[in-house]
């Protein structure tokens, strides 16, 4: 109880006893199954929330190259899954694990290994060079200094043409252009897409070997990874303007005073040019105005100007990486290889790339004061990533079920455990049963969530008849699943040819669409599927009447269109011996309450267990349910009829009270689907009556 010590007013908040429960989503859903990128191992699921999005974390229409069939389906379930509704998909990448061989199974991702470690520099034509011409425009200008010596390369159709080397007379840095001591010699016309323009070393500046091991590799495994295109180039964050060199300590030639060292940062490389010659230098320190360099420049060494009215400028020297893949595009700036920079490319590619990352540990240089070290593409732009593939093999049965290492170290549908917002599930066709059977057992132990399964092909990969999916039905019982059948039929995007793909997806979207827009009491039948141009095969009255009653209970989907109703889902039903659980809505209905009810009555855990708690529980629950009953979700002209709440001595025992156990009992009328719709008519004297029964 508050203590009053003192006289005043005193302000306190009540509760008013009722606790509000609100209804938890039953739409939100998770896939398993193979795609062309994506997060392996034991990472959680990764949400989306449109196609698009699964295109760009997960990679589209793809054929694996392990090269086994029926590996492909799961961009096709996303699809159909959003087409026909859905809304949050979270989806779990599966791959082949490693083998008990020294040969992995598992995907491998592309990569680049950049170690070139010979004296180079290179850059491109920025523009058609033709004979007679008497300057260059080139993509960069580190490094080339007056007297430099450059040779062209032009790679055509594959007939290779190289100039002998170029003298540089002058440069500018502002238009990177050259003009040439001399002009192209006749019948040699360079085209800028197909040319690298390399320096020799030969002049004032002599770039270092290029020995750093620059190493980037695909953000996943997968053959994907091989198509990434990698562009890198020299940029600069800062520039400035030299005012002097300054000593720090008598002697030392260390200080650089500019105009303003605004973009400056330690550690960065330094290029100074002085219009005819340029020389470096890497920054240890920077005060105000002024920056220092590791190591100090020579006592002769001037940074005045080698041209009248020309200004010395500072500019530091990064590289730029630009990875593109499918519509997905990136840029990383003014990146460095020195790690104990903000700029350090593996900080930042791994951070902020969707489509590279950095093999640990990453690879550095700390010390080097040339740009040279830099990284290099052969041609000067494109780097080439490879060795990508997506496995040696299918993944197995064990590797879809997954491995359930405990929270953050989950695999396959496993790992679907570490969402709780899930409630229903597939493994868009996978069909095998230690798969199928993953699906179940996980709905079985949450209780939560619902598992739809897919018709299996034939054992010769063919269409599945009648007595196929009797038999395969047969494997299951349980209330938590349910199956279709036959398979659906798209337009495969990859070959503009009819596909035969699994419904798990396209059903799931439905479930989606029906709980939104009409409540999960409602049975996810009698709707168009979207997204597809045909069924496998087609059912009549006749066969559905064998697999729609118990024990089947397989859900048909069937052909409308001689009536002008399209191709429809037909069947409600669980896999299920228990007759009051063979519908889905209302299995799915016992699963929104259960979970609504678990959720919203969590704040009477450790209160007393007293009537007062019970009288807070009945209103709370009592409120919940009279709202799904007005909304259509129970049975009942009155709510009386529609359900019960008693929680008191009636529901518990002394005993339980004592031993912390408070019992609350709910009883609830379920709507039931109007699955088989009876009119009977007759004839009375006069005309004819029709009752609906």
């Amino acid at each position: 109880m508050p203590e009053y010590l003192s006289p005043g007013v005193y302000i306190e908040e009540q509760d008013t006893g009722l606790e509000p429960i609100e209804g938890v989503s039953t739409s939100v859903t998770g896939f398993v199954g193979v795609s062309q990128r994506g997060p392996l191992d034991t990472l959680p699921p990764v949400l989306v929330t449109s196609f698009p999005e699964f295109q760009r974390l997960f990679g589209g229409y793809f054929t694996p190259s392990f090269g086994t069939d029926g590996y492909n389906f799961l961009p096709h379930a996303v699809a159909g899954f959003f087409n026909n509704g859905g809304q949050l998909l979270y989806i779990k990448r599966v791959a082949a694990t490693l083998a008990n061989v020294p040969q992995t199974a598992a995907p491998t991702p592309a990569s680049i290994e950049n170690n070139a470690g010979t004296p180079q520099l290179l850059t491109r034509l920025t523009s058609n060079a033709n004979a007679g011409a008497t300057s260059l425009a080139l993509q960069s200008l580190r490094g080339i200094q007056a007297t430099s010596k450059l040779v062209l390369t032009m790679v055509k159709n594959g007939v290779t043409t190289t100039s002998a080397a170029v003298t540089v007379a002058t440069y500018n840095d502002a238009a990177n252009t050259v003009t040439l001591a001399a002009v192209l010699p006749a019948g040699t016309n360079y085209e800028a897409q197909f040319t690298t323009v390399s320096v020799t070393g030969v002049g004032a500046y002599t770039p270092a070997p290029n020995t750093t091991n620059f190493s980037i590799t695909a953000a996943d495994p997968g053959a994907w990874g091989n198509h990434v295109k990698v562009q890198v180039r020299p940029s600069s964050r800062a520039q400035g303007q030299v005012q002097s060199l300054q000593d720090s300590t008598p002697g030392v030639h260390d200080t650089v005073v500019l105009n303003s060292a605004a973009g400056f940062y330690v550690g960065a490389i330094v290029e100074f040019n002085r219009g005819a010659t340029k020389i470096y230098g890497k920054v240890k320190a920077i005060t105000g105005s002024s920056i220092q360099v590791n190591t100090p420049f020579a006592a002769a060494t001037t940074l005045d100007p080698d041209l009248a009215g020309f200004t010395t400028t500072a500019r530091t020297c990064e590289f730029d990486i630009v990875a593109s893949w499918l519509t997905v595009s990136e840029s990383l700036r003014g990146l460095t290889l020195d790690s104990t920079t903000p700029f350090f490319y593996a900080n930042t590619i791994v951070n902020q790339s969707k489509l590279l990352t950095v093999p640990s540990p990453f690879p550095s240089d700390n010390v080097t004061e040339d740009p040279s070290t830099q990284p290099l593409a052969s041609d000067g732009l494109n780097l080439t990533m490879a060795g990508g593939d997506d496995g040696a093999a299918a993944p197995t049965p064990n590797d879809f079920a997954g491995i359930d290492g405990g929270p953050g170290n989950r695999t396959g549908i496993a790992a679907l455990i570490d969402q709780d917002r899930i409630s229903i599930i597939a493994a868009p066709g996978i069909t095998d049963q230690t798969t199928q059977q993953a699906l179940i057992d996980q709905c079985e132990l949450l209780r939560y969530r619902f598992a739809i399964l897919d018709p299996a092909p034939t054992s010769t990969g063919g269409t599945p008849g009648m007595a196929d999916i009797q038999a395969q039905r047969d494997l299951y019982d349980t209330k938590y699943a349910a199956i279709y059948y036959p398979r659906l039929v798209v337009l495969d995007p990859l070959t503009n040819a009819n596909l035969v793909i699994p419904p798990s997806g396209h059903m799931a979207g439905i479930y989606a669409r029906t709980d939104d827009t009409r409540g999960v009491w409602k049975a996810p039948a009698n709707v168009v599927i979207n997204g597809i141009t045909d069924l496998e095969i087609h059912l009549n009255k006749g066969d559905q009447d064998i697999l729609n009653p118990e024990p089947n209970n397989i859900n048909v989907l069937r052909d409308f269109r001689h009536q002008g109703r399209g191709l429809r889902v037909y069947g409600a039903r669980c896999i299920t011996t228990l007759t009051q659980w063979k519908y889905i809505n209302v299995r799915r209905l016992f699963i929104f309450l259960e979970a609504s009810l678990d959720q919203g009555t969590q704040f009477a855990v450790f209160e007393p267990n007293d009537q007062r708690l019970w009288d807070r529980l009945i209103q709370s629950v009592s409120a919940f349910l009279t709202t799904i009953w007005r909304e259509g979700g129970l049975a009942g002209a009155k709510v009386e009829q529609a359900f019960f709440v008693k929680c008191g001595t009636e529901t518990m025992s002394q005993d339980d009270i004592e031993n912390g156990r408070l019992i609350m009992l709910v009883g609830v009328a379920p709507v039931f689907p109007a699955e088989f719709v009876i009119i009977r008519i007759g004839q009375f004297t006069g005309g004819s009556s029709v009752q609906e029964l």
